[in-house]
């Protein structure tokens, strides 16, 4: 078991976990399998990469977090392959400005392809690029039925037609996708049904969970690292997303569910691993909660009633680095403009 890529799970689990997860390959085949495309069978996930380059332009990177695969794709003309982008983008919340979002994406990637290819040959002479398959995973719980697209949000766009630019990413919305479907696609599977139901009754809960865990048990011992990386998130997702008094018969029902002794040790480490890891993200939490109400506070005695902007800026700073920069100008300050209080 590598503790830290558990660490990064429950960590990041809101923003990034799920991301995590489909960094392992048959994770992102499996959630590929599900969207059905036709492309699937011509996908060597098994020489799949992770493309450590963030393609999205700063004006996103508040609200948005990429995953980049490059799968190798059969051409079909013998052994010969190219690679093939794999654009995954999780969302939570639906977004109309979801069709530029991704094209913006897209055009970034083939951008970077240009550009890497220009410094090998600056003739121009023979550029070409690989294809990006971009999709959206939504796992939200308001309706969200299809992704808008980008002549929506243009005045009087049904008159441009062809002259406004479309993209039509594979659309993955996981609240509409059959329980036994996700059931049948792998283990995966297991855990989105899992998120699909996040919300459900207690008891509801506890037999997903037991299920999912159980069906877990079916991966073989070369997968051992998947196995605990699915049933970290899953830990992660009991503690965040369901109330403290189901967390600890939860906790004991997921070891309970768990066959072997020898298996058992390892999800006991894994939980400590994660315990701490929480423990230390609540401190963290804790302080920054702090340095946000000492700058509200501060503001307040100065300035009197804050607007609401303002505020909802300092609440949704994360930074505890930019919390006290704005502490030690608010100090000095005579006015709440010279404090430059913008949101993250």
């Amino acid at each position: 078991m590598n503790p830290s890529r558990i660490e990064q799970i429950v960590r990041h689990f809101r923003e990034n976990g799920l991301k995590l997860l489909l960094e392992n390959p048959a994770n992102a085949r499996e959630l590929l399998g599900l969207t059905a495309t036709r492309l699937l069978d011509r996908m060597d996930f098994a020489r799949m990469r992770v493309d450590p380059t963030t393609y999205i332009a700063a004006d996103y990177r508040h609200i948005a977090s990429d995953l980049v695969l490059n799968v190798p794709f059969r051409t079909g003309r013998g052994r010969e392959s190219i690679t093939v982008y794999v654009l995954i983008e999780h969302q939570s919340e639906p977004d109309s400005l979801m069709g530029l979002r991704v094209l913006d994406y897209v055009v970034q990637i083939y951008k970077r392809q240009v550009r890497d290819q220009l410094a090998r040959d600056p003739s121009r002479k023979r550029v070409q690029l690989e294809p990006v398959l971009p999709l959206v995973l939504y796992t939200g719980t308001v309706s969200w039925p299809q992704l808008p697209r980008l002549v929506e949000l243009v005045q009087q766009g049904d008159e441009f037609g062809d002259l406004i630019p479309q993209i039509g990413p594979l659309f993955l919305n996981l609240p509409e996708v059959p329980s036994d479907q996700l059931a049948q696609s792998g283990p995966l599977g297991c855990v989105l049904e899992l998120i699909q139901h996040r919300k459900a009754r207690p008891e509801e809960f506890r037999i997903l969970v037991a299920r999912a865990v159980q069906r877990l048990e079916d991966l073989p011992a070369r997968e051992r690292n998947r196995w605990l990386e699915l049933l970290s998130y899953i830990r992660a997702m009991v503690y965040h997303d369901r109330e403290d008094s189901e967390r600890d018969g939860l906790r004991e029902l997921i070891l309970k569910s768990v066959s072997t002794d020898a298996r058992r040790r390892e999800v006991e480490t894994m939980f400590r691993t994660g315990a701490e890891t929480l423990r230390e993200e609540g401190r963290e939490e804790g302080a920054i909660a702090a340095l946000q109400q000492a700058l509200v506070n501060l503001l307040r005695g100065k300035f009197g009633r804050l607007p609401r902007a303002t505020e909802r800026a300092i609440r949704a700073t994360q930074d505890p680095g930019q919390l006290d920069a704005w502490l030690v100008r608010a100090g000095q300050a005579t006015s709440l403009s010279e404090i430059e209080i913008a949101p993250p």
